[in-house]
């Protein structure tokens, strides 16, 4: 389970959630938990806007990692690995499609959770 929704109750996230989509429609509200191998993100919520690929994420989040050259980064949604090509607005769709099989009654944020993986490319020395 995300950090983010163990800290936040379902109520706060989903008002939180609408709350940005409307004031952003062309944007993906994201959450990146990162694994604990790696140095903590400054922040872990981001608006990334539709229309670009994942690799744009990529970017955001390598610039936040102060890990080293030689550490590959992986980018996980629910467990399968996130293609760079992607679009971020095939990504989100992906997503919400995925958890449409909720039980009735139950409601979701509109948050897209990823998790962040590193691992050295070099081998350990």
């Amino acid at each position: 389970m995300s950090l983010y929704k163990h800290k936040n109750p379902l109520s706060q996230r989903i008002s939180e959630s609408v709350r940005v989509l409307s004031k952003y429609p062309a944007h993906v509200p994201v959450v990146v938990d990162c694994d604990p191998k790696l140095n903590k993100l400054k922040k872990n919520k981001f608006l990334v806007p539709r229309d670009v690929s994942a690799s744009y994420l990529f970017q955001s989040i390598r610039k936040q990692l102060t890990c080293e050259q030689s550490t590959a980064i992986f980018i996980f949604c629910d467990d399968s690995l996130l293609c760079p090509t992607e679009m971020m607005t095939n990504v989100y769709d992906k997503y919400l499609d995925g958890k449409r099989h909720l039980k009735s009654g139950e409601e979701q944020d509109k948050f897209l959770y990823l998790m962040v993986q590193g691992e050295n490319t070099f081998g350990i020395f």
